[in-house]
């Protein structure tokens, strides 16, 4: 763990400027008496072209273990303005659409709403497939807001006319009652949702199937999620990596990914730089400029992290966090050796040497050359419909 220490004081320096976050902010869940309380704000909906969506339909949602729950509905004025003034939750979801041809949502603080304006798109198609243990599940419900399905014989679904972005879905069977990220696509780019039960709860971060805004499949649900991938030569280092974020070549399909897309990096490390260090990882919280969302999250209750890897060479994994005092730390494992094969690597907070609350970042490091295929990122014990309840405050 020695010589991934040696890299951390300009990796975390590189971050905070990247971060633009203060060291000596406070902790707080966010969940006391005040919490939800506000004016009357507004919300308003506009069409593609900037005209307002007159009469349309809008609903707030909150979600909870088993289900989403319309908490209010009206209908918005000549103007497509709606106004919010309460709803005692962390988070909702508001959704408006004009019939089955317009439509929109977004995720909201509720002790933190503020004037906004939301586009709306044309609806969209969910599409997928349910599979348990490699075979595919006939006559399972799959219910998104308020519309419900059941598979076919195949275990395919379609679920139409649903505002673009992604949802949460609670599917049911013999097999019991999960909750699932699925993302709507489009005939350009068809957006892929198997999902193979397990006997396990999860949340997943990113499984590169659709990732176009190069976000975490968490962040595009509530704004929040970016990818960075950087090397030493932030500071004037000469590491380098093979592939940005806008290179489409580090995405791999076919025999080289796991399942259907994966990430594929190749960082060559210059051992002659000090503090050298090359990075792939992601925020989970809130990007820091508006701070509409929670920027840290309280994972406690994950079992573990895991992931699916392949490659050369070694890995680390680090979280960033805060610490009660508010002071910004970084904690990673052991080193993970690669090899020609996936693997699926499970870590857990023993792992990290600390309890994951108030957690940012994580970063799959490197501090020497290394070949990375990654899939499959995802939070174990930790249900999708329980994430909005997680996020806390500085």
């Amino acid at each position: 763990m020695n010589c991934i220490r040696k890299f951390l004081p300009i990796f975390a320096a590189a971050f905070a400027a990247l971060a633009g976050c203060s060291d000596n902010a406070e902790v707080a869940n966010g969940t006391g008496s005040e919490a939800g309380e506000t004016e009357v704000v507004a919300i308003t909906f506009t069409k593609p072209n900037g005209e307002p969506l007159s009469r349309g339909i809008a609903r707030f949602w909150t979600m909870h273990d088993d289900g989403m729950t319309i908490v209010d509905a009206d209908t918005l004025n000549e103007d497509g303005v709606i106004g919010v003034e309460k709803i005692d939750e962390r988070v909702f979801l508001v959704e408006a659409s004009l019939g089955d041809s317009l439509s929109a949502m977004r995720w909201i603080p509720a002790k933190n709403i503020k004037t906004q304006v939301v586009k709306t798109g044309m609806t969209a198609t969910l599409k997928g497939s349910i599979a348990s243990r490699g075979r595919f599940v006939q006559g399972a419900s799959v219910r998104v807001l308020d519309k419900l399905t059941h598979t076919d014989e195949n275990g395919v679904f379609v679920i139409e006319n649903v505002p673009e972005g992604v949802h949460y879905a609670f599917v049911d069977g013999d097999f019991g009652k999960f909750a699932y990220q699925l993302q709507t696509g489009s005939e350009e780019t068809p957006a892929t949702n198997n999902i193979d039960i397990g006997d396990s709860v999860f949340t997943v971060i990113e499984d590169f199937e659709n990732w176009e805004s190069r976000r975490t499949l968490i962040g595009k649900s509530f704004g929040q999620g970016w990818w960075f991938i950087c090397t030493d030569s932030l500071q004037g280092g000469g590491s380098r990596v093979s592939g940005g974020l806008d290179d489409d070549r580090i995405l791999v399909v076919g025999d080289s990914a796991k399942d259907g897309h994966s990430l594929h990096l190749i960082f060559d490390i210059d051992e002659e730089t000090e503090g050298h260090y090359g990075v792939a990882g992601f925020a989970i919280g809130d990007d820091f400029d508006e701070k509409d969302m929670p920027s840290f999250y309280d994972l406690r209750a994950t079992k573990a992290i895991s992931f699916d890897a392949k490659g050369s060479g070694r890995i680390y994994l680090q979280i960033t966090k805060r610490s009660p005092e508010g002071e910004r730390e970084y904690h990673e494992t052991a080193s993970l050796e690669l090899s020609e094969d996936w693997q699926h690597f499970t870590i857990t907070a023993d792992d990290f040497g600390t309890e994951l609350v108030a957690v940012n970042t994580l970063n799959f490091m490197v501090n020497t050359d290394c070949e990375l295929f990654l899939d499959n990122i995802r939070l174990d014990g930790i249900s999708p419909s329980t994430w909005p309840s997680l996020g806390m405050e500085f």
